[in-house]
């Protein structure tokens, strides 16, 4: 199961970084602006997925005493200070909203990826 998790981090991150730099270089489809709230959609969707596979690509692995996610930690620190990039950009706009939409799906996307992990066990035992 690891080895899904691991494969999905290296694909879904190279999504994540070349939508990335399209945004940076101004080559972003004409919809995001024209369908509103798209824009966090997509922040929740595509950083909520990079939870998902790094929590389990490090094998669930919690941060103190079995509480939080070590991937679901360094995904919202990540994204937090690619936020706070954005605002030396003239092409990228910061905003809050942005980055809880980035909180919202590290939260849903990494208990998701506990609770397929521990059906892949039971599955497994």
């Amino acid at each position: 199961m690891t080895s899904f998790f691991r494969r999905g981090l290296i694909g879904h991150t190279a999504l994540v970084v070349a939508i990335g730099i399209g945004a940076y270089a101004g080559g972003l489809p004409a919809v995001f602006g024209a369908l509103p709230r798209l824009d966090l959609v997509m922040h929740l969707i595509l950083i909520g997925g990079v939870a998902f596979f790094l929590d389990g690509a490090l094998r669930h692995r919690a941060i103190f005493r079995g509480r939080g996610s070590l991937g679901g930690a360094i995904v919202i620190a990540l994204a937090g200070a690619e936020e706070w990039a954005q605002r030396f950009s003239p092409r990228r706009s910061s905003t809050f909203s942005d980055f809880a939409a980035d909180v919202v799906g590290v939260l849903v996307f990494v208990w998701l990826a506990r609770r397929i992990g521990r059906s892949a066990q039971r599955a497994d035992a």
